[in-house]
């Protein structure tokens, strides 16, 4: 018999030889304070993701309401207009000007325009304001001189002056949205249309002055919209009482007509105002407004245009005698326009239907109509809808028109 300290002593040596090894434990590396938990969504896909919020919210015919650009009838806010504007999220609403009588009774409407609306889903508020013949506005203290004028000049830093005071005239009388610049060449003196509403009779010299009165718009948080595409320059009728038509070749048209179309585009145009002229070398049978082949092949795929296509006003004679508004409104989204304008008081509820019925026809896909609202909600994310930044005052005014005349003298 072994002595029993012999056998502790085994049993100790065995039992630690079974355990194993200890080793030196290191304590983790402390995080480096400059390196995030997860990744902080950038400000531009906050902004898809706040896009996609408000899409998922919209039942489908809210998301028609915001393909509609609609007049609205007088001088003031009738009760029918007022709850029109309430119970449904227009796309956009437009004056003329019929509806325009003074100083004081135009911003009393535009205010009781946003005041009937609601806070998160406001309308675009658009007019007509060129300078020229073009003017809305009802002070004569601050009409412009017509583009033709001004072009001649031959100064970009001119433009850029003439864009940042239309723009605070527009933002001054409560409008978030300018129809200009004009980009059509005036390349007709027969035209009845355009003439000195167009910058030069060069396509080049309209592109590098269109461009930088385009930006000066935009500086004022006013949405500028190139007009009217793709080029009204060369027509003989007025699309206001008739269909025009040019008869030129797509390539004649990419050498004269869409040069400052697509210097716009490249330079960041976010809206496009397409017009009602046919263009045979381009869809022998609709006009632009109504063609798919002008709008979606030729705009958005060739010219890689992204931003919103709305119509010139449907309510001129160049659809009207050939299209009943609703029919018109519907085929132009149908075909490639993400907002359609009618100057029509009271035709909302028309007009609505027959693009719900397209819908369930699906010659409106429910993915094309996503992509029409998410379009003009990305727009409408972009500018200052509702007015939270200062107005200009009317002497801040009276001083950018002052300093774009001023140069003419």
């Amino acid at each position: 018999m072994k002595p029993i300290y012999l056998l502790l002593t085994a049993c100790f040596l065995t039992a630690c030889a079974s355990e194993p090894p200890q080793t030196e434990t290191k304590p983790e590396p402390k995080m480096s304070q400059q390196q995030p938990v997860a990744d902080e969504p950038t400000a531009a896909e906050q902004a898809e993701q706040d896009i996609k919020r408000q899409l998922a919210k919209l039942s489908t015919a809210e998301k028609v309401d915001q393909l509609l650009y609609i007049g609205i009838s007088g001088t003031t806010l009738s009760d029918a207009d007022r709850n029109l504007l309430n119970n449904h999220a227009l796309g956009g609403v437009l004056l003329l000007g019929g509806n325009i009588t003074s100083d004081a009774q135009l911003k009393t409407l535009t205010a009781a325009i946003k005041d009937a609306q609601d806070d998160e889903a406001l309308a675009f508020l658009g007019f007509d304001e060129e300078g020229g013949r073009v003017s809305r506005v009802p002070d004569q203290t601050f009409h412009l001189p017509p583009s033709l004028t001004l072009g001649q000049k031959n100064d970009p830093a001119l433009m850029q002056r003439t864009g940042q005071a239309l723009g605070a005239m527009s933002r001054f009388y409560g409008f978030n949205m300018d129809f200009a610049p004009v980009l059509d060449v005036n390349s007709n003196p027969a035209n009845p249309i355009i003439g000195d509403r167009a910058l030069s009779a060069e396509p080049d010299d309209v592109a590098r002055l269109g461009v930088p009165l385009m930006e000066g718009i935009k500086s004022e948080d006013v949405v500028p919209v190139i007009k009217h595409f793709p080029g009204h320059g060369d027509t003989t009728v007025d699309s206001h009482v008739g269909l025009p038509t040019v008869t030129k070749t797509k390539e004649q048209l990419e050498q004269l007509e869409l040069v400052p179309f697509k210097a716009a585009i490249d330079a960041g145009a976010e809206m496009v105002m397409v017009a009602h002229i046919l263009f045979p070398a381009l869809d022998p049978d609709n006009p632009s407004s109504l063609s798919e082949p002008v709008m979606q092949q030729l705009l958005r795929e060739e010219l890689k245009f992204d931003g919103v296509i709305v119509t010139d006003d449907l309510v001129m004679g160049a659809i009207t005698k050939q299209y009943g508004l609703a029919q018109a409104a519907r085929l132009a989204l149908e075909r490639g326009a993400d907002m359609a304008m009618f100057s029509q008081a009271g035709a909302y509820t028309d007009v609505h239907a027959a693009i719900m019925q397209g819908i369930k026809d699906k010659s409106l896909s429910r993915a094309d109509l996503d992509a029409k609202v998410t379009r003009v909600l990305r727009l409408k994310q972009t500018y200052d809808l509702a007015d939270t930044k200062p107005i200009p005052t009317r002497e801040q005014l009276t001083e950018q028109v002052k300093a774009v005349t001023d140069t003419l003298n």
